[in-house]
């Protein structure tokens, strides 16, 4: 006797709503009816807030990283306890890792993302893009002060890793030739910590001027405070609190090293990478060497690279524009008390003119308006 199977995508798609998904996954649990209940309250809780959002309730819009991070966010406002919002979370996880082995959806953020619990670092906010031009502005200003906090800052910006990763990198974590940052710790009783992550190319150069400069050795500590010594412990917190108080960020504004963690993986998957991709930035553990485990992961290195170089780019353009119009506003200044010196002839000469009619005609047409009033 032949059976007719209907085909799955006919029962469940991407756009099948998360209600209807459970009732299907059902059928394939053995699960009691309180268990059932159980889950199908939390899905039905992240249903309404996937409404709350402006989206359909459905497989495919339940999948983003920065949405699921967001609710969880949500949980701890809302001052749900740590365990249900774990029990919430492990309810999601399970609806999606089986509709991802069935092929219907291409990841599972639920599994990728952390719920903050007691013993943790104080939440941080995740900074949009705006907010890591004004970090880079701050950096780029504290230099002209001769503090000099580029380098830890934007290796949390870039590699997303931990406090106190970045205080264990040396110099000769550095693949100067790849482009790239081993960080290959040693944990006891398991397997060796690996990542193997890439850097924008700009970075890549501000950190070979910072080795010369410094004059460091292979062995040296990549890292150092205000003062110049090598980071150790929290010293860390200290300069990210410096970036705080320079930009006036107080309270809920205010971002913890683990801050930029949370913003660079939420930029990337903003930017479309793929939860995959982005648990590898943020950690794995492996016991092979280097050169297997590029060849392993080459791809997701260079989607990351992509991404990052392109983050720098429109950090370093905001960081350009910015000072070009400081270099502005002080020759509007300089240019006005030229002007207030001069008896009708221009103060400038006609090359200088010219210059500034390509590089800002705006500025050039007020400035010769006043002069001729």
């Amino acid at each position: 006797m032949n059976e007719e199977f209907q085909p799955l995508e006919d029962i469940a798609n991407s756009k099948t709503t998360l209600s209807q998904a459970l009732l299907f996954m059902k059928e394939h649990r053995y699960w009691s009816e309180t268990t059932f209940d159980s889950y199908q309250f939390d899905v039905k809780l992240f249903e309404k807030y996937l409404v709350g959002q402006g989206l359909e309730p459905t497989l495919e819009n339940g999948q983003h990283l920065s949405l699921v991070n967001k609710w969880i966010v949500q949980q701890k406002e809302n001052d749900v306890a740590y365990k249900t919002t774990m029990r919430r979370v492990a309810a999601l996880s399970s609806l999606y890792s089986f509709y991802k082995d069935l092929g219907i959806v291409q990841t599972n953020a639920f599994k990728a993302s952390s719920v903050p619990g007691e013993h943790v670092e104080p939440h941080s906010r995740t900074l949009e893009m705006d907010d890591l031009k004004k970090v880079y502005r701050a950096i780029d200003d504290f230099e002209k002060e001769a503090i000099f906090i580029g380098v830890p800052i934007k290796l949390l910006l870039f590699t997303g890793f931990r406090n106190h990763a970045i205080i264990k990198l040396k110099v000769e974590n550095i693949n100067w030739e790849e482009g790239l940052i081993v960080y290959n710790q040693k944990i006891r009783n398991t397997k060796n910590k690996m990542q193997v992550l890439p850097l924008p190319p700009l970075f890549m150069e501000e950190l070979k001027k910072h080795v010369i400069e410094r004059e460091l050795t292979n062995e040296d500590p990549l890292c150092y405070g205000i003062k110049g010594f090598p980071l150790k412990n929290k010293q860390l917190n200290a300069l990210v609190n410096k970036v705080n108080d320079y930009l006036n960020w107080r309270g809920e504004e205010r971002v913890t090293p683990h801050g930029f963690r949370y913003t660079i993986a939420t930029l990337l998957d903003e930017r479309g990478l793929s939860v995959e991709t982005i648990k590898y930035l943020l950690g794995h553990s492996s016991g092979t060497n280097v050169d297997l485990y590029l060849r392993r992961h080459k791809l997701k290195i260079q989607q990351i690279k992509s991404e990052l170089t392109n983050i720098e780019s429109e950090l370093e353009q905001s960081l350009v524009e910015d000072k070009y119009e400081d270099n502005s506003l002080d020759r509007e200044v300089m240019f006005k008390k030229q002007l207030n010196k001069s008896d009708g002839v221009l103060p400038f000469s006609e090359e200088f003119i010219l210059q500034l009619s390509k590089s800002n005609p705006q500025l050039l047409e007020k400035l010769m308006m006043e002069h001729y009033q």
